[in-house]
């Protein structure tokens, strides 16, 4: 039986009230059904998210889905300022949170985002990717996600953590607040 103010799907549950939620439902399901080599495999995080945004594609196809987006509605990139002002990390350091493990970048750029390119007017869904294999922690993605629900008006965030089986952890922000409680670091 799902926690109160949840729903039962076939990824987990899921929060009530969230609408469009089956179509993500869907599409993750397919995801995980036609592209278990890539989970099987240890592929990189950016191989996941790009084959996934396909999936998102198809089931929202009234909005853009972007990867690694970098773009602020005037036109203006989320370098390394823009992304210090977007990102409050309270108590961690910006560079903790945003430096890459495969380059010397700065980046605080959502994994998927489902959106209207060129305002912050219909941001419908930003979604932060791990594999559980990865040893980086979830509090920076949990942070962003939570900055992108709260300051880039997203109606909401998902966070999904892969294995090789499919998804091993998926948490919900909403309004710059996790839902459901608290999130660890």
């Amino acid at each position: 039986m799902p926690k109160p103010g949840y729903k039962q799907t076939e990824l987990g549950e899921i929060p009530e009230g969230w609408e469009d939620m089956d179509r993500f439902v869907k599409a993750v399901q397919c995801f995980i059904m036609n592209e278990k080599f890539l989970l099987e495999n240890n592929l990189n995080e950016r191989t996941i998210t790009h084959k996934l945004a396909e999936y998102l594609q198809k089931e929202y196809c009234e909005y853009e889905v972007d990867c690694e987006y970098n773009r602020m509605p005037n036109g203006e990139s989320y370098d390394e300022g823009v992304a210090k002002k977007i990102l409050n990390m309270g108590g961690k350091s910006f560079e903790e949170c945003t430096k890459r493990s495969d380059t010397s970048d700065f980046t605080a750029f959502p994994d998927i985002i489902i959106h209207h390119r060129g305002d912050n007017e219909n941001n419908f869904l930003v979604v932060e990717v791990k594999k559980k294999n990865n040893n980086s922690k979830n509090w920076c993605d949990f942070k962003k996600l939570e900055a992108f629900t709260k300051q880039l008006n997203y109606k909401y965030g998902i966070y999904l953590e892969f294995d090789n089986e499919g998804i091993s952890d998926m948490r919900f922000f909403e309004n710059g607040n996790a839902i459901g409680g608290a999130v660890d670091e």
